[in-house]
């Protein structure tokens, strides 16, 4: 809930408008990069990753009928977001850093958006956060359901949403302090650097099944030294009876020959 004494201020139309011709217009990119996709595909996409997130956060914080859905804004700018893509895709996947630093940014303001929405709706700060990071990566989940695909926040790769986490969790509680006018800025600041860890350290989500996976291949190679020292030790045991059977047989010869002499 928001803190006593201060009034829940709404997100600016302006950000909400942004964020949505920015994922939109990486759904038209997204289309351009499958051969089978037409003007109509590459509308939809455009869509989906336009406010695909939003339809979900305001089903999830009972804001009916969604936003998308009562202000034609939202529409037209996904409209214009898709026309730029489908008339300029060969220019604009050319501009592969620009496009991923606009994702981030897109990432931290529809986690945001989603956990202002929460937030507005008097719900608690985790709540909140749930809902900012549905509200970051729900387009994407979409658009991969629509395309055929894994979709790409359940397989290793970039920290898409765990960034969109992060960006929700730092809106929540600074809005909570009471610090509205830098909680957006806070919060897709965050996404950003978290967003960047993925391209710039390497760093990726941690994997369970390959942690298990290590160690059971740890466990595996210390039962075989173990096996292979116990064997090691029983070989070495049963080659001195060896040793001594011999040499017993051969004084025994020798006194054979002595006496026959």
């Amino acid at each position: 809930m928001a803190t006593p004494g201060l009034e829940p201020l709404e997100i600016p139309l302006a950000i909400n408008l942004a964020a949505v011709s920015v994922g939109a217009l990486s759904g038209a990119i997204r289309a351009g990069d499958d051969e089978r996709t037409d003007l109509v595909g590459l509308v939809t996409l455009a869509a989906v990753m336009g406010f695909g997130g939003g339809l979900i956060r305001d089903v999830l914080v009972g804001n009916l009928p969604p936003a998308v859905l009562r202000d034609p804004a939202y529409l037209i700018a996904v409209g214009v977001a898709a026309a730029v893509g489908a008339l300029f895709l060969y220019y604009l996947k050319r501009l592969g850093k620009v496009l991923w630093v606009l994702d981030a940014l897109t990432i931290g303001l529809f986690a945001s958006v989603g956990a202002n929405a929460a937030l507005l709706a008097g719900l608690s700060v985790l709540p909140a956060v749930l809902i900012g990071t549905v509200a970051s990566v729900g387009g994407l989940i979409i658009a991969d359901m629509l395309q055929g695909r894994p979709s790409e926040i359940l397989y290793v790769g970039p920290p898409n949403a765990a960034a969109g986490m992060a960006g929700a969790l730092t809106y929540a509680l600074i809005y909570e302090a009471g610090l509205h006018e830098v909680a957006v800025f806070a919060a897709v600041v965050v996404t950003f650097l978290v967003r960047l860890t993925g391209p710039l350290l390497h760093v990726q989500v941690p994997q369970p099944r390959r942690r298990a996976y290590e160690l059971e291949q740890r466990l595996r190679a210390k039962a075989q030294a173990k096996r292979r020292k116990k064997d090691g030790v029983g070989e070495g045991g049963s080659g001195g009876d060896d040793v001594g059977g011999g040499g017993s047989g051969g004084g025994g010869s020798g006194g054979d020959g002595v006496g026959t002499s």
